[in-house]
């Protein structure tokens, strides 16, 4: 059986009261970035509250002093691979993530006050529910690093958001306000800050008083239901094609290399 105390979680914080979890990134001074190591211990998380009787999971982030704060700044951008190879790929631990949060037969809350960038956008609208503050907005910004997003991340954002709205928010890499979100169906709740914490519980709470049986049964169906994509092998080959050119090509590392350099990039179209 998992066990916190076998598996130091330095970066993930873990309480269970009343069969609900509570997880909690905690690398502020890093803005809570996805690094392989947090995703690891996250990963652990969640393997140990399947032996711990969890009938509610609620993630959150511990976000420093700053307010608003950030949720989460999404992949670190110093783990990317620079050798013009999909970094997306099926067993990475950052997939393999979004795979556990989907398909876990407990449901998975988030409570978010901050900003969310990137993958952790994907992680956010990967979890059945999320209760928001006024302070939040969402930003998918891989075009800023001349990095194509995977078809199945896509798939995701699809599934909760009008496709006008995706395309603004891949096209543009701005951030979508909160209050959008909500009016789109993207966020369950929105709240005043204070009232974040409250309203979390108490909405876990209502999932966690029913029968448990029929709630992972629910989310078994609804995983399966919105997972079947309608696309065809020719299609999602040619995608990959696509893809695999821009990871190849002058844009990506010109992307990269002005991330580091903290510089606009100068994208040439090659």
């Amino acid at each position: 059986m998992p066990n916190k105390r076998d598996f130091p979680m330095s970066l993930i914080e873990m309480k269970i009261e009343h069969h609900i979890a509570t997880l909690s990134l905690n690398d502020p001074t890093k803005r809570n970035c996805l690094s392989t190591e947090l995703i690891q211990q996250l990963l652990h998380a969640f393997d140990a509250c399947e032996h711990q009787h969890v009938r509610v999971i609620i993630l959150r982030a511990n976000t420093g002093n700053k307010k608003p704060g950030v949720w989460s700044a999404g992949h670190n951008v110093k783990e990317i691979p620079t050798d013009k190879q999909d970094p997306v790929t099926w067993n990475v631990p950052y997939v393999t993530l979004l795979r556990k949060v989907r398909h876990s037969l407990t449901p998975v809350i988030a409570q978010i006050d901050g900003t969310v960038w990137g993958g952790a956008c994907d992680l956010a609208v990967s979890c059945d529910m999320i209760v928001a503050t006024t302070n939040v907005t969402f930003a998918i910004t891989p075009a800023k690093l001349g990095l194509p997003y995977n078809t199945v991340g896509v798939s995701h954002f699809l599934g909760c958001l009008p496709t006008h709205i995706v395309k603004e928010m891949f096209m543009t890499a701005q951030p979508l306000p909160v209050e959008k979100a909500h009016n789109f169906g993207l966020v369950n709740k929105l709240v005043e800050p204070d009232q974040l914490e409250r309203e979390t519980k108490h909405l876990a709470a209502r999932v966690a008083s029913m029968a448990p049986l029929c709630i992972r049964v629910l989310k078994a169906e609804l995983a399966k239901l919105s997972d079947a994509m309608n696309i065809s092998a020719d299609d999602f080959e040619h995608i990959q094609m696509l893809r695999r050119e821009a990871f190849r090509s002058v844009d990506f590392q010109e992307g990269i290399n002005a991330f580091h350099e903290k510089r606009e990039p100068n994208f040439k179209g090659y």
